[in-house]
């Protein structure tokens, strides 16, 4: 006598008995299988998804933040710029000195630079005399201007104020190589420039 053979019509395997295909197909093919394996996703890897989402929101969050906190006190507008930006990639070092009632200040390092945000224009070392480094593949006006750097250090600078000192209080004065200039933060920084900002209190 021929032994009954109880095919299983999606993988072809045959079985000895119905119960055999029954448990077959219903561990095998379920329609509900689908929804079990994603039921069975490790915690580990949820939580791993959940920690990259988060860390990748943070850094899109830090560059926003930075760019949209800028100091409003120095914007430079670039309508009222009255040159052309480089039409091509810079590394330039100007190099700057601010002086408040005859005391040279301090420029801090890693101004401009942050883990998630490189500025155009930034520095490197803490010095009191201080090197700024304006590395920009695609510069524009507003980027190559000394308020801009002020800008990013988020310090106030224009032709009324250095930081907190103003002119109602004191005279504001700028020296580019040794030359009187009156552009202050609308000034076009070249490569080597050597820029002098002193403010002295009337009293």
């Amino acid at each position: 006598m021929e032994e009954k053979i109880f095919p299983c019509k999606e993988c072809e395997r045959d079985f000895k008995s119905e119960d055999a295909l029954r448990m077959h197909n219903s561990s095998k093919h379920s329609p509900n299988l689908e929804a079990e394996k994603v039921a069975k996703i490790s915690p580990s890897k949820i939580k791993n998804w959940l920690i990259l989402a988060v860390i990748l929101g943070l850094i899109f969050y830090g560059i926003f933040w930075a760019v949209g906190n800028m100091n409003g006190n120095t914007v430079v507008n670039e309508e009222e710029l009255n040159f052309d930006a480089p039409t091509s990639e810079i590394h330039w070092h100007p190099v700057l000195t601010i002086k408040i009632n005859d005391e040279i200040i301090e420029i801090p390092s890693d101004i401009g630079i942050t883990s998630s945000v490189h500025f155009p224009t930034h520095t490197h070392e803490d010095s009191n005399v201080g090197v700024l480094h304006m590395e920009n593949d695609r510069p524009t006006r507003k980027t190559v201007t000394l308020g801009y750097f002020f800008e990013v250090w988020r310090k106030t600078f224009n032709k009324d104020c250095i930081f907190d000192y103003c002119t109602d209080e004191g005279e504001l004065k700028m020296y580019v190589n040794e030359v009187k200039n009156f552009e202050f933060e609308k000034y076009f920084m070249q490569d080597n420039d050597e820029i002098l900002i002193e403010y002295n209190s009337f009293n």
